[in-house]
């Protein structure tokens, strides 16, 4: 008998739930205990076919860490179509960035592992796909630099590029979410209220800093839209995890 053959949507459907089981391991016991042995013992597949998909844990750890990153991209292009100033298209995307954190604060501690040498073990498919996708976010952020330059929003120093600009913003988000995550990376609303402050104030911060021009309309008003409009699906779901952050309204 011919082997069955399985089109890439089945293919990419199952290695989302071989991914999704990993991710739950991960959740409940912790990146340490996640060994390609125990992921084959919670998922209705043969030790063959995770390996067919998988060349090792770490390629697991990569293969989840550009999930995130592929959901991120998402999140920034919605967050960066805002129809208001560039300074506040980059709020957007900082705003954007704490939500997908408090949805799966599990990946971004991937994330935050994603440049040590745990990763040099994946497969070079996947790190080739991480540097991809970490270049994608890069560029996005990079787009709304340029624009604050076209509309005269700001103005670089000599020697300071878009990416300098786009690199400092976004190394702000992402050690700010780093350092107040509970350590057993958990979420609750006071957490969530908390980053939100936090990840705006500083945000603020470095665009003052920067010499980025404030724009008329306040910030709270941005943030109203953000909540009840533009990410109001993801905001139910932290809802209904217990995570409220419209109390930082």
């Amino acid at each position: 008998m011919p082997p069955r053959y399985i089109d890439q949507d089945a293919l990419d459907a199952r290695e989302d739930e071989i991914l999704d089981q990993a991710l739950k391991i991960i959740e409940e016991k912790g990146v340490a205990f996640l060994t390609v042995d125990k992921l084959v013992a919670c998922v209705n597949y043969s030790k063959g076919t995770v390996y067919n998909h998988f060349s090792s844990k770490e390629d697991v750890f990569t293969a989840l860490c550009n999930r995130n990153m592929r959901h991120l991209e998402r999140l920034f292009m919605r967050a960066s179509s805002i129809d208001e100033t560039a300074r506040h298209k980059m709020m957007s995307i900082g705003f954007a960035y704490m939500l997908s954190v408090l949805m799966t604060p599990q990946s971004f501690t991937l994330m935050m592992n994603a440049k040590t040498e745990i990763f040099e073990k994946a497969s070079p498919k996947r790190r080739d796909e991480h540097e991809y996708l970490d270049g994608v976010l890069y560029r996005i952020c990079c787009d709304v630099v340029e624009e604050a330059i076209e509309h005269s929003e700001l103005s670089l120093e000599e020697g300071v590029d878009t990416h300098d600009i786009s690199f400092s913003i976004y190394a702000m988000v992402f050690g700010t979410i780093g350092l107040l995550l509970k350590k057993d990376r958990k979420c609750s609303s006071i957490i969530g209220v908390m980053l939100e402050d936090r990840v705006i104030a500083h945000g603020n911060f470095v665009m003052d800093g920067l010499g980025w021009k404030k724009p008329q309309k306040a910030d709270q008003d941005i943030l109203d839209f953000l909540k009840t409009d533009m990410f109001e699906k993801e905001i139910e779901i932290l809802n209904k995890r217990g995570i409220d952050i419209q109390e930082g309204i």
